[in-house]
């Protein structure tokens, strides 16, 4: 069967494209693409990792309450060490509260309430779109040692 390039062009037009959200089978409403700029700039600059954004998430839920990096790793099912990392990581960017007197202990405590409003947004959203939040990670390729050396970096 010879198919003419016109018609060649006419198959190609009926194949939708494909984006972010076909190759993870998600529907389109749940593309990374419909975050707020800001929710998915936030998310590029202060949260490395899905451990990050789950560990915000569960300090979230109960500002009041203080949390060691061994309790911290209980809940998630993560090791005490990496907790203990990413927790100290977390309050180097402005989203946790250091209590260090004794066994260092982290809570909830966001820089400012605009930072807070994220958390919370993010919150909301990423029970049901996951995905779509690795997307938005793994496309931020950032250097994991950069990101440690960041941490000591003084905030005005």
């Amino acid at each position: 069967m010879d198919l003419a390039p016109s018609a060649i062009l006419n198959l190609s037009s009926s194949i939708p494209p494909t984006s972010a959200a076909d190759l993870h089978g998600l529907p389109h409403d749940l593309a990374s693409s419909d975050f707020s700029p800001e929710l998915e700039q936030f998310v590029r600059d202060r949260l490395a990792s899905i451990d990050q954004i789950e560990i915000v998430m569960l300090l979230a839920s109960d500002p009041s309450r203080a949390w060691t990096a061994p309790q911290i790793a209980q809940q998630l099912g993560t090791a005490p060490e990496p907790a203990a990392m990413r927790l100290f990581l977390l309050a180097s960017n402005g989203l946790l509260a250091l209590d260090p007197t004794g066994v260092p202990k982290y809570r909830f405590q966001p820089m400012d309430a605009a930072t807070g409003a994220l958390v919370t947004q993010l919150t909301a959203l990423y029970p049901d779109r996951k995905d779509a939040v690795a997307d938005i990670i793994s496309g931020s390729s950032r250097d994991p040692v950069r990101s440690f050396a960041d941490a000591f970096k003084l905030k005005k």
